[in-house]
Formats: C-alpha cells, structure tokens, sequence
C-alpha cells in the first residue's frame, strides 16, 4: 500500500488480466528465453512535449530510452492553442532544447490584455528567467523541435508513425509494449518501465485501468481554434495576447503567433461549442464574429487551418504509476487551459518523473517510493493553480450574474490599477504562488478603489505617495 498525497492506493491496483502475457507471446512468436531480457531501460508512448522532454531528460542520464509517436511530426495535436510563459522556457533550457529551434519566426509576446466593455487592462510580463516574453507558439514547429532534439541524444531512439497497440505483461507487471509500423506487423518490445506520455485519452492509463481522483466535472469547458494570416493587429504597440468579452458561457483569446499568424481561440460551455445543426467551423466562426473588435481585426483576413479543439476538457489527476509503468503529462494530469498553464505542466511532470526513474534506477528508492516522490512533488507544484483555474472557470464562464451599472466602474479602477498588474503578471510567470494572489486580492482591491478616482482625475497615485507595486522587484 502507498500513501499518495491524501489518498491510498494500492500499488498493485489497476492490474490488466486481459493484456498480452509477455512469456506467452514470445513463445507463441518462436523466441527462445534468452531472448526475453529487456531492450530498454524505458519505453515512452507518446513524443509530444512531455514524452519528448522526459526521452531528452533520459537522454542527458544516459538511460537507454524508446521514444514512440504515433503521429508523423512536424503536425498539429488534435487540440490545442498555446501560449508559453518563461517558466516553460527556463524547463526546456533545462534539456538544452533551443528557443531558437522551438520558437522560430514566432512572435515575442510581451503584453497580455484584457478587453471587455468594462475595462481594458494591460498586464506587461515581469522579468523572470532573463525573459519579460510569452509566445503563442505554433505546436507543429514546437512538437518537432522537441522531438528532434530528444532524438540527438546517444541513449535515445525515436520513431514516428508507430502506433502502440497493447502493453505486455508478466507476473503482474508491464514489461513492455505491442506496436507497429504503418503497414507493418505487430512486434513486441521490452523494457524495465512503459510511460504513458500519450495525451487525455492514453491508451497506457485504459490498459492498466489507472485510477482518478480529483476529478472536477461541474463546469465543464470545450475549446475550438483556428490559424489566421492577415489578422489587423491589436494596436501599434506590438505583439499581444488578448482575451475578448463573450457572451454568456464563452470567451475568446487572439495571440499572435509564428510566421505572421494569429491563434484565434474559443473556449466556453460545450454546449456553446458543440457543432449540432451547424458544423464545428460554422459554429467557430459564428462566435469568433460576434465580438465586433474582433470581427473588425479579421476583416479581409484569410483562416489558413482547419477549425480544431477539445469537447469536455477534462480535470483531474490520474494514479501517477504502478508495477512497470508510469503516467506523465496530459496522461497523468489533465487541467483547463483557461491559464495558459498546460505546458508547464506537461514540461514539469516530465522533470519530476526523470528524476523519479533516476532514483529508482540508481537504488536510492524503491519504485513505489519513487512513485511517491513524484506524485507529491507534481502536486505542490501544480495543485494550487489547478483550483485557481478552476474557480476562473466557474467565475468566467458559468457566473450568470448581472454586474450593475454602477458596479462596472469599480470594476475598471481594480481591473486597470498597476498593483493588480503587477500581481497578475507575477502569477502567469509563476513568481508568485495562487495562494499568494488570493490572500494578497482583497488589499490590492480596496488599494485600487482608492486610487481608480485618482487616475479618473488625472492625478499620479505616486504623487499622493500610493506605491502601485504589489511585490517589491526581486
């Protein structure tokens, strides 16, 4: 029995008896015992950023590493629309991934706005990690880089187009998988460990039946977006991230992104976004165009992808491991992408779970000991903003609150004071912890109704010695 975090599961829990026996197979297939050990120390299903960072982590330890896509890279995943703070960045510099290679040609983001018919605020990203810039990176260029960079390492063998089709198993425990070529024949491969690196619906977590807990589905949010060429830009101030007004049950986000594109995004209730009578792209397009700001920015613009997204993101974490296998990524943990969090999740369970095999295969813990390791440690980091996300998705797209006149103004004098940019900023970039920003709010609140009339009537908050900082500057 293990002790994960508040839960206890069994470390034998999860156990698939209807999974291809390893001893089994080979005997059927005609291999003989000596040709039953394993053939690398871990086996990664699934190569997009967390598959790829964790192969790249392996690598740089030297650990005889198989790194497996199903996809043909460079492509778009199925669903997404990312940004990156520098937190991301500071965990790629980590695998000696280059920014140049992942963000080539892509804009430096350096200003995250806010636009309702409230307020526009404009949080301008701190300094961290030597960057003060997010981007909207472009995921095939992204994906690739990555992939390709795990690849250079001399312990790491990479395929693409190879589909895993089952998991092997002896005594009780994975010892490998099933997979195959386009075209070509199942084979089976061994290894010490198989991790799922293969996204929220992961064919490795159905096979050993993982368990889930936390699992938030009150309120929950799909997601469409598209790749536009021509996009008007937000002002002359330079690249930027802006999230629009809606209407009831949805938002919107326009980023700008690598060669000239703009990511155009919508996220709302599923049933805002659920094609029904209309297909996905007439319904994307339909909502993107009812914000007239944006409507205006795409006017004579060209739409230069296909419409793509999620229905029904999931929250929740899943078991993080068992007897020869791991869960990592989007596998492991899955978290509204309302924060532009996403990939730092899937980059900082990567790290977390390279360091736990490093334990492990060093015999500094058992297994089940490194398991818990990783479980705990993914959790401090992440849980907080996991809940912060949360209650912002309650608050933003299912709140059917009408905000009276009189209340829009206080509004604006919080939502466009410094002090909340400054908290903000923070948070994105990961300087500060949630449970930080929701203590520090309330002061920062009654801090901006002071100081809104003031900049109402053109009067400095400086010259009434009103410092705007929330933080000092580290």
């Amino acid at each position: 029995m293990l002790l994960l975090g508040s839960r206890l599961i069994r470390f034998t829990e999860g156990v698939n008896v209807t999974g291809i026996d390893w001893a089994r197979f080979m005997m059927v297939k005609g291999f003989t015992r000596s040709s039953m050990s394993p053939q690398y120390d871990v086996i990664i299903v699934g190569a997009r950023p967390a598959g790829a960072s964790l192969a790249a982590r392996l690598g740089q330890q030297g650990v005889r590493t198989l790194l497996l896509e199903r996809a043909s890279l460079p492509s778009l995943p199925a669903a997404s629309s990312p940004i990156i703070y520098s937190p991301v960045m500071k965990l790629l510099d980590e695998t000696g991934a280059k920014e140049a290679e992942y963000a080539r040609g892509t804009a430096r983001i350096r200003r995250v706005i806010g636009h309702s018919r409230a307020f526009s605020a404009t949080i301008r990203l701190p300094m961290a990690h030597g960057r003060d810039y997010a981007y909207a990176i472009d995921r095939a260029r992204f994906d690739a880089a990555l992939f390709d960079h795990a690849a250079g390492f001399a312990s790491v063998e990479a395929r693409q187009h190879y589909a895993v089709t089952d998991l092997l198993w002896e005594d009780g425990r994975v010892v490998g998988v099933v997979g195959r070529t386009r075209g070509g024949q199942d084979e089976p491969i061994r290894a010490r460990l198989v991790v799922g690196a293969d996204g929220r619906f992961s064919l490795v977590a159905r096979k050993v039946n993982a368990a889930e807990s936390d699992v938030y589905d009150d309120y929950p949010t799909s997601l469409l977006y598209a790749y536009w060429r021509g996009v008007r830009p937000y002002d002359a101030g330079g690249p930027t991230a802006v999230a629009y007004e809606g209407g009831y049950g949805y938002g919107l986000l326009v980023m700008d992104s690598a060669d000239g594109t703009t990511a155009v995004t919508v996220e709302g209730q599923p049933h805002l976004l659920e094609p029904g009578t209309l297909s996905a792209e007439e319904r994307y397009l339909a909502l993107v165009r009812s914000n007239p700001q944006i409507a205006a920015r795409l006017d004579g613009a060209e739409m230069v992808t296909r419409v793509q997204g999620m229905k029904r993101i999931g929250n929740l974490y899943r078991q993080p491991g068992g007897p020869g296998w791991a869960l990592v990524g989007d596998a492991y943990h899955q978290h509204d992408p309302l924060d532009g969090q996403g990939i730092f999740n899937a980059l900082f369970s990567a790290k977390s779970l390279a360091w736990a095999i490093r334990y492990w295969l060093r015999r500094e813990k058992t297994w089940p000991e490194a398991l818990d390791w990783y479980d705990e440690t993914v959790r401090i980091k992440t849980y907080g903003m996991y809940r912060r996300t949360l209650s912002s998705v309650r608050e933003n797209l299912y709140s059917d609150r009408d905000v009276p006149g009189w209340a829009l103004q206080g509004i604006r004098w919080v939502m466009e004071d410094p002090a909340m940019h400054d908290l903000m900023g923070k948070l994105l970039t990961r300087q500060i912890p949630p449970e930080v920003v929701t203590l520090s709010t309330p002061a920062v609140m009654l801090g901006a109704m002071l100081r809104g009339p003031l900049r109402d009537l053109g009067l400095g908050i400086r010259d009434w010695g009103l410092g705007s900082k929330a933080f000092p500057e580290k």
